[in-house]
């Protein structure tokens, strides 16, 4: 990763990002130094309109954490309880906890170590793997490459009704931008 979010950022929009939409996509990152947890927010601009943002706090005001809570209770799992040594019932609680994240990323609920590490992750991973990773995030990151010639995206055209919603934005902006759509 580049040693600094202004060098990211700039590799995102120079390097990686299609020349249909260099200039329209912009990329912003920013922590709250003053904030208690020092987290911020990511988002992404087209056109200099916010279209995508991830904020830590969007987890618990849309009630994904009480959704954490009433799959562990359905799912019977134990609280987590530290014996000293270890914590009991950690695997448990981390594979509920997962589920409910999974539905969140689709539902476009994440923070910006979500987008971080999904960056990292995009950029170490071949382009064919990333646009048809599990992560949505990643394959929102590649269908805007300029790895991904026409021939590719006009094979996408039949996934981007099976993308999450907020996801199906970006197929859709690419295809355009690239005269396909």
């Amino acid at each position: 990763m580049a040693s600094s979010w202004s060098g990211l950022r700039k590799e995102l929009e120079k390097d990686y990002l299609c020349e249909s939409l260099k200039g329209r996509v912009q990329y912003f990152l920013t922590h709250y130094h003053k904030a208690p947890d020092k987290l911020g927010r990511f988002a992404i601009r087209i056109d200099g309109k916010e279209v995508l943002m991830a904020n830590p706090y969007d987890y618990y005001v849309k009630g994904y954490s009480n959704q954490e809570d009433i799959l562990k209770e359905q799912m019977k799992i134990p609280a987590r309880e530290w014996t000293g040594n270890e914590t009991l019932y950690d695997e448990e609680n981390k594979k509920a906890e997962e589920i409910v994240h999974k539905m969140a990323i689709n539902d476009g609920v994440f923070d910006i170590y979500d987008i971080l590490s999904s960056i990292d992750e995009y950029k170490n991973t071949a382009i064919n793997k990333s646009i048809s990773s599990e992560n949505p995030i990643i394959r929102m990151f590649a269908v805007m490459d300029r790895r991904i010639g026409k021939r590719t995206l006009k094979k996408l055209i039949g996934e981007v009704k099976k993308q999450p919603h907020w996801l199906q934005f970006f197929y859709n902006l690419r295809l355009e931008s690239e005269g396909i759509f």
